[in-house]
Parts: C-alpha cells; sequence; structure tokens
C-alpha cells in the first residue's frame, strides 16, 4: 500500500499547484473507502470560480476512479440529475477538485431533526424514481460498460463477506457445501440485467438535502462505481441505510410507493417477484457493506465504522429469515452476533 502524505506535504503540493499559499486545508470524514476528502478555503477565489472547493484524493492504484467520476458526473447532468459540479482532476497526483456543498448530507440532517425521516426519504425515493427513467442508455458511460453479474456478487460474497467479515474480522469460517449454495442462489437471483442506471452506493452520506434549492432539494455524489442492472438496488441502498434508522413499516410503504415506477422504466414484474429481488439485494447488500466496514478497519485502522457491522448483518438476517434454504448460513451470521 503506498505511503499516505502527511496534511503538510500534501498542502505543499497543492501550493505549487495552484501557486499560492493563501488557503488552509481542512480534512473532512469520509466514507468506507481509500478516498481522502479535504475542504480548501481560499482568501481569494483567484485559482476556482468559489473560495470554497472540495478535493478528493484516491490513491495511485486508483487513479482511474477519478476518470470515471468526471465521466458520470457529465452523463449525469445532461440526464439532469444534480450533482456538485466539478471544478478539474489531475489524475498523476489523484486530485478532483468540485463544488464545495454548503447543505449537509441526508445523513446529518437526519441525524439532527430524525422527525423529518418520513418527508426526507419520501423526497429521495422520488429522487431515485425520476434518476432510473432519466438516465437512459449510453453505451460511452462507464457506467453502461458494466453491470451487476454473477461475477461482481461472488466477488463481493468471497472477498467482503467470506474473507474479510467472517475470516478476519470474526476468525470464524463457513463450510464450502453450505456457503457456495448459498451464495450461488443469491448471484443467480440477482443477474437481471435490464439497462437501468444504479448509483451503487445510494444511501444518505452520498445526498446532499437542499432545502428551498431552486434545483430541487437533492444533490449525489460518489457515482462513479455506477453501473447497470437491477432497478432494485438503490432502493434497498436508501430504504436499509446503516447510517439513518428507517421504521419497518415505513420501508414497506415505500416499497408500495416505488413499485409503479418499474413498468415506467421497462420492467414489469408482479409484486411477488418484486418483494423477493427485494429481499435478496437486502442480504447481499447488507453483507457486502459489513464486509466492506470490517474491510475498512482491518485495511486503514478506522474504527469509525465498526458499530455499523452488527446491525448490517442483522438487517440481512431479517431477510433471510424468510427462506428456509437460507437456514444454515443464517445459523452461522447469528452465533456471530449473539
Amino acid at each position: 500500500m503506498e505511503p499516505e502524505l502527511s496534511p503538510a506535504e500534501l498542502y505543499g503540493r497543492l501550493s505549487r499547484f495552484l501557486q499560492t499559499e493563501a488557503f488552509s486545508l481542512i480534512p473532512i470524514p469520509g466514507g468506507a473507502s481509500s478516498r481522502r476528502y479535504f475542504r480548501l478555503s481560499f482568501e481569494d477565489p483567484l485559482y476556482f470560480p468559489r473560495s470554497e472547493v472540495l478535493l478528493m484524493q484516491v490513491p495511485q492504484s486508483e487513479r482511474t476512479v477519478l476518470e470515471d467520476y468526471l465521466n458520470i458526473d457529465y452523463y449525469l447532468r445532461r440526464m439532469g440529475v444534480a450533482t456538485p459540479r466539478v471544478y478539474e482532476i489531475k489524475l498523476e497526483e489523484g486530485w478532483l477538485f468540485a463544488e464545495y456543498v454548503e447543505a449537509p448530507t441526508v445523513e446529518a440532517f437526519l441525524q439532527q431533526h430524525p422527525h423529518k425521516t418520513p418527508e426526507v426519504v419520501s423526497a429521495v425515493v422520488e429522487f431515485l424514481k425520476q434518476m432510473q427513467r432519466k438516465c437512459r442508455w449510453e453505451e460511452h458511460c462507464p457506467a453502461f460498460q458494466r453491470r451487476f453479474d454473477p461475477e461482481k456478487y461472488r466477488f463481493e460474497f468471497e472477498f467482503h463477506v467470506r474473507e474479510q467479515l467472517l475470516e478476519y474480522h470474526f476468525g470464524r469460517s463457513v463450510e464450502p457445501e453450505v456457503w457456495e449454495p448459498f451464495v450461488e442462489t443469491i448471484c443467480r437471483k440477482l443477474d437481471v440485467a435490464f439497462p437501468v442506471f444504479v448509483h451503487r452506493d445510494f444511501q444518505s452520506s452520498n445526498l446532499f438535502w437542499r432545502s428551498g434549492n431552486a434545483d430541487g432539494a437533492l444533490a449525489v455524489i460518489d457515482f462513479q462505481d455506477a453501473r447497470y442492472g437491477t432497478p432494485v438496488y438503490d432502493l434497498v441502498s436508501c430504504l436499509w441505510d446503516s447510517y439513518i434508522p428507517i421504521p419497518e413499516a415505513f420501508r414497506e410503504e415505500m416499497l408500495r410507493e416505488f413499485y409503479p415506477a418499474l413498468a415506467e422504466i421497462g420492467v414489469e414484474w408482479d409484486w411477488d417477484t418484486y418483494r423477493v429481488l427485494v429481499d435478496y439485494t437486502v442480504i447481499q447488500r447488507k453483507l457486502h457493506d459489513a464486509g466492506a466496514f470490517a474491510y475498512n478497519h482491518r485495511r486503514f485502522g478506522n474504527h469509525r465504522f465498526l458499530h455499523y457491522i452488527l446491525p448490517a448483518i442483522e438487517m440481512a438476517l431479517s431477510a433471510m429469515e424468510k427462506y428456509p434454504e437460507f437456514d444454515p448460513v443464517a445459523g452461522c451470521l447469528r452465533e456471530l452476533i449473539e
């Protein structure tokens, strides 16, 4: 793993690139990834159009992320989906400079105003429906050059769940004859090849709540891993969010609210098919999340996300318990959290 620049080293490189030292560099807590975020505050907006700028820094091994982010941002803005403006990227340094949004994320807003959860989450689901309608297929967009296929799901089960969560974090293993049929069942069921744009991490930490904004209350970020496939993945990501509590009854209400929108994008599922695919997606997504939190701790020594691991497993178990064929794996997971 490449060495991480100290704040002083990063400031020096930035000042040489920007040809000024008249700015401050303020770290911003990031998500469960290798990316680092900073706020640049300039005394005078000489280089960028605003005095407050967001810097995203990625490791050298992940520099293609910047190109994907820029290309998908351009695509989303053309499709009428609100995103913070990207000013510039510098690939050799792994830097992306973008508009610094003063508005809070949905996560931060709802932590301060939990009584607003129904209003805000309803708006997020509506935003998702509109995004899926607007984001038509374009072959040159990176999101439509990759999809959620069985290979992708298997990788996440093997790397994030079996290796990082079970073996490294909990020090446990699951017998192949138990684990492999479970993984294969989920992967095959979720092999849905609709030409639907999938953000991939559509959760409260990646949405800004701009109440009263003329361009809409919501703006989305962190879409560099977008792909195409199942239209319920992003829905599950926001309704089974690890960072904000959402009552089960309200989840069901939102699932029913979203269901008619599927026909508008050409997805003709009956209710039972839809509901099973939601359950299977909850299982896959929340076990992946738990594994990502464990991996983040193992790789970076970051304790911030550790307390989200058990609730994520609980969410997966709640869905798994509806399906007796998953009892062997559910039993193994239950032992870990009791």
